[in-house]
């Protein structure tokens, strides 16, 4: 059974990731590549996003990988895998077969602090059971084992991208009218709504860096920094592509602009800086040294 849970989740990995642009010229997600962003999965099957860089997971001294967590028995103890015969630090015990002195695997209790150890299980609130699915425990790292599924408050599975349902992985939404904030797709855009992906507000309006929230066009600006025009505020005098930071945090209000030297530079293209939260314009990557290719 657990070795169909594990399939099952490498089979999601491979899948979600598929949606990147793997393979092409600004490739992402295989070893020692930049990890994807704005796709439903950072790195491929065997490796795990570390420094913006996928690399080797799962074995031991390595980082734990997303979702099938350590290789050959071995313990996910504080997101790093311990060998077959080890010492699980701060739990207890010794590595065997992902068990941790008898917590940790599948059908025993979860260790000190809801945690599992082995691969494919996550804690049920007592036990460790199989994870992944709609109403399963998360596993490893918070992930699930669909492209559908996010993991929501309560650290289980459930249906993703929608208005009020979790993000999906990589803090994704279903649609560019929808913005992942604290970790639940909230509608974006509109007046006093989070900005969108790229500090995007619709009709003009303005994005204002304290917070995210998008303040109308016409609307006044927070700190003084006077009326919203055309998505700068100061009536079109701040922050916008070319023009000073607003000040009192406000930042760059514009779509697809971020704040460099107190002035607002475009972002989110080919060879330009990620806008906030790596954020780049559809079809790009944010890459490791936070520039969109």
């Amino acid at each position: 059974m657990r070795n169909h849970i594990l399939a099952v989740l490498v089979s999601a990995t491979i899948g979600l990731i598929a949606g990147s642009n793997c393979g092409g010229p600004n490739a992402c997600g295989g070893l020692g590549q930049q990890c994807c962003t704005g796709a439903t999965q950072a790195c491929a099957a065997g490796g795990a996003c570390s420094n913006g860089i996928c690399a080797q997971c799962g074995g031991p001294g390595q980082r734990c990988c997303d979702g099938t967590g350590c290789a050959g028995g071995g313990c996910c103890v504080n997101n790093v895998c311990g060998a077959v015969g080890s010492a699980c630090a701060n739990i207890g015990g010794l590595c065997s077969n992902g068990s941790c002195g008898g917590c940790g695997a599948a059908g025993q209790a979860c260790c000190q602090g809801d945690r599992c150890t082995a691969a494919g299980v996550g804690c049920d609130g007592t036990n460790c059971v199989a994870c992944g699915g709609v109403g399963q425990p998360c596993c490893t790292n918070r992930v699930c084992g669909a492209a559908n599924l996010g993991c929501a408050q309560g650290n289980t599975c459930a249906v993703c991208g929608g208005a009020g349902q979790p993000c999906c992985a990589s803090s994704t939404c279903g649609d560019a009218s929808l913005a992942c904030r604290n970790s639940v797709c909230t509608q974006c855009g509109g007046p006093g709504q989070t900005c969108c992906p790229g500090n995007t507000c619709g009709n003009g309006g303005c994005c204002d860096q304290n917070g995210q929230t998008c303040i109308a066009s016409a609307a006044a600006c927070p700190s003084n920094q006077g009326v919203c025009t055309n998505g700068g505020c100061n009536g079109g005098s701040c922050g916008m592509a070319g023009q000073a930071c607003c000040s009192n945090g406000i930042g760059c209000t514009a779509a697809y602009t971020s704040c460099n030297r107190n002035v607002c530079a475009a972002c989110g293209d080919t060879g330009q800086a990620c806008c906030s939260n790596n954020a780049c314009k559809a079809g790009h990557t944010c890459t490791a040294n936070e520039t969109c290719t």
